[in-house]
């Protein structure tokens, strides 16, 4: 589906498209207010000063698709290889399957796919668990402290006899 077209539109009328420039200032807020909102042990700071490099990396290194409902970008996802580098929704836009489908259109971009998180955003933690993600390891972040957790999902796990 996703890796032959452009664009795909669901029932409810939630577009996942391929990012277009004109999208980058929708993503780079919705980038920034969601992860305030999740990383409330973080201070605003640690946010603000990854802001411009991110916002670099999402639009010269990965493949972005954006979540819009009536033409508003709700959400995003980035994709660096098999790293599913981003995965944000609004705020307004949280607990409506958003993220959820974006998920599904990363799995279906990629074979297999990783992905860190800080393990106190327990949102995510369960958010991923849920969609059938394991915990490969977990580790102190390098500049905060806070335990960074390594995930992954495959979609054909090994089975040992």
């Amino acid at each position: 589906m996703a890796d032959v077209l452009n664009s795909y539109t669901n029932a409810l009328g939630l577009t996942l498209r391929k990012a277009k420039p004109c999208d980058y200032d929708d993503i780079s807020e919705i980038w920034f207010a969601a992860s305030l909102r999740a990383h409330d042990f973080l201070p605003s700071r640690y946010w603000w000063e990854r802001q411009e490099a991110l916002q670099r990396l999402y639009q010269d290194k990965a493949e972005v698709w954006v979540a819009e409902v009536d033409q508003q970008v709700c959400g995003f996802l980035a994709l660096v290889e098999h790293k599913l580098i981003a995965l944000f929704v609004a705020p307004s836009w949280q607990n409506k399957g958003i993220g959820s489908q974006l998920l599904e259109l990363a799995k279906s971009l990629r074979p297999r796919l990783e992905l860190h998180l800080f393990a106190d955003n327990t949102s995510a933690l369960s958010f991923y668990l849920r969609h059938r993600f394991e915990i490969l390891w977990k580790r102190p972040e390098r500049y905060t402290g806070y335990p960074l957790v390594h995930m992954g999902f495959n979609p054909y796990p090994v089975l040992v006899e």
